[in-house]
């Protein structure tokens, strides 16, 4: 019996677990035997005369088919214990194929992650770039002004870049806010339009990686767009010597701080041919 993992706390429903079965006496050619079915839908179909005394069953753990009226005269110590080993039996089940599947599983590490990032962000700044061209060539900006501007901030503070209010005099130069919520939104689409669709950015697909939740499954935009809201929050981590990154060392799912809040995690994958060739051999 192969059992769906689940990542939350295991509670398993001892009578579901006990699968019972019942030879149909009304069935004259072919496989008689009906299930499976719970304790309780036997006792619900001998209410309905669909079974009677007579009735075969059996469920596992019984050596041979019994009646119905035997099976109602076990004595319950013996039930609870074919209970305690199904649910001892299931309970092992599942925690060995959760340990096999995460031996199995090919997280994707630090280093080739911060690779796929730098890609994606060669990507962002192209398409931004490109943006900003097309937004000049529209008269959408001013990119003459701006670019006359910045060089003049750049000489004011060449010689005292930490003075104060730098930061905000950069801002109000002109067009900054424009270039600055253009960066935004290409960097915002990018992520979450890539990741919702493909379940990873271009620079991942390059480095075949791919993104997944705790089921093993693609992300979909919801998951995609929080996933993303995350990682602003592990970016300005940055001024803090990176820690959110940092965790994918130190994790044994190689998760940075982003995939813990979405529950996310990102994996190698193998080309379909690839995947081929391995089942052929």
């Amino acid at each position: 019996m192969r059992l769906p993992l689940n990542p939350c706390p295991i509670f398993v429903d001892l009578e579901t677990l006990m699968n019972w079965f019942y030879i149909d006496e009304s069935i004259v050619d072919g496989d008689r035997r009906q299930g499976p079915l719970t304790f309780s839908d036997l006792q619900i179909l001998y209410s309905q005369n669909k079974i009677t005394d007579t009735t075969l069953v059996w469920h596992k753990g019984l050596k041979n088919w019994i009646s119905w009226k035997e099976a109602l005269e076990i004595p319950a110590e013996d039930s609870k214990e074919d209970e305690e080993r199904i649910l001892q039996e299931t309970v092992e089940a599942i925690l060995k194929e959760r340990v096999e599947e995460f031996q199995k599983k090919p997280y994707a590490g630090f280093f080739v992650r911060a690779l796929a990032l730098f890609l994606d962000w060669i990507f962002v700044t192209l398409l931004w770039e490109l943006s900003v061209q097309i937004g000049d060539w529209l008269s959408l900006l001013n990119l003459d002004a701006t670019v006359e501007a910045l060089n003049a901030f750049a000489e004011k503070y060449a010689g005292d870049p930490t003075a104060a209010g730098i930061t905000e005099e950069l801002m109000n130069l002109p067009g900054m806010t424009e270039l600055s919520v253009l960066w935004f939104a290409i960097q915002t689409i990018y992520f979450v339009c890539f990741t919702g669709f493909f379940s990873a950015t271009p620079g991942k697909l390059l480095l075949r990686l791919r993104i997944e939740n705790i089921e093993g499954k693609a992300l979909g935009f919801p998951r995609a767009l929080l996933r993303y809201i995350c990682s602003l929050l592990t970016q300005a981590t940055l001024l803090f010597y990176g820690i959110g990154y940092i965790l994918a060392i130190i994790d044994p799912q190689k998760r940075t701080l982003h995939d813990f809040f979405a529950r996310t995690r990102v994996v190698h994958f193998k080309k379909a041919k690839d995947t081929n060739s391995t089942d052929k051999d």
